[in-house]
């Protein structure tokens, strides 16, 4: 039997094309986020956090809040006005964002909050159990296609780190930048050496004798100059990190110089501060 040109074609719903019924809810929640937060609807749940207070809609936090869902429906009180938050890593500013993430406010993610929102989101359980695409989904991404693809940003990610354990070594974000923090460096300090290595072969007692006496190879400096910014303990980490990916025990030498001098600067600095705030403090009892 022919087919009757004039009758449309029926596609087939697959389950290639058909939404799932988690991603038509969690599309539905986000909009109906987004209209409370366009409505200027009266809050009805006060959230406290590290000494801040937020007002605050439970739908849009419970939609892709695992933590809040749970403190929600376990509460005796019939209608739950006030939530005390205690603990979340990075404080107001972490569940700010977070807030933010829930209603579908744009914010800018970065080298320098990342390890906040990634510890936060997943003190909050704001997984893919709770929504598709939720934060913990987001952060993961950001980290792994941006933030540790360069030592820069690594270092920056560790360094924020420091003051977000132990969930930040719970959620192995310490231990990944510091495996790209040394994959990245024993990459350039090879460019480097491999380098160097056959200008000398090709040249003459002379040339060896002027490169040993040249100052610190740029390259050296310049990530050198990245990990002097971090704590000791994850510094040390790094370099047991450097050494077990094959670099140099003898190379480390103008890294450790670096950031000797680095950490020495900063504690003269310190120790300067220390003898100012002491006096002032005098002079503050003595007015009273």
């Amino acid at each position: 039997m022919a087919a009757d040109p004039d009758q449309e074609e029926v596609v087939p719903t697959t389950a290639v094309n058909m939404p799932t019924k988690k991603e038509l809810l969690s599309t539905a929640m986000k909009r109906t986020s987004e209209w409370i937060f366009s409505q200027e609807i009266p809050s009805d749940v006060t959230v406290h956090v590290g000494g801040s207070s937020f007002s605050l809609h439970k739908f849009p936090l419970v939609s892709k809040c695992g933590y809040l869902r749970k403190v929600v429906s376990e509460s005796s009180e019939a209608d739950l006005a006030v939530i005390e938050i205690p603990d979340v890593p990075g404080g107001a500013e972490a569940f700010e964002l977070a807030a933010k993430f829930c209603y579908g406010i744009n914010f800018e993610i970065g080298t320098e909050n990342i390890a906040l929102l990634r510890c936060a989101a997943e003190y909050l359980e704001m997984t893919e159990d709770y929504a598709v695409a939720n934060l913990v989904g987001r952060a993961e991404a950001y980290l792994n296609e941006v933030a540790l693809k360069s030592l820069a940003g690594a270092v920056t990610v560790l360094h924020m780190s420091g003051n977000l354990l132990p969930i930040a070594e719970k959620v192995k974000l310490v231990s990944r930048c510091i495996d790209a923090i040394a994959y990245i460096a024993c990459k350039e300090s090879q460019i480097y050496v491999s380098g160097s290595l056959g200008r000398a072969e090709s040249g003459t007692e002379v040339a060896i004798s002027a490169m040993v006496s040249q100052p610190k190879p740029p390259i050296v400096d310049w990530w050198a100059e990245d990990l002097a910014v971090l704590r000791i303990d994850l510094f040390q980490r790094v370099l047991i990190a450097m050494l077990a990916r094959g670099f140099k025990q003898f190379a480390l030498g103008p890294v450790l110089m670096l950031y000797a001098q680095k950490s020495l600067r900063g504690l003269e600095t310190f120790g300067t501060g220390g003898r100012r705030l002491s006096h002032n403090k005098n002079m503050r009892r003595g007015w009273f």
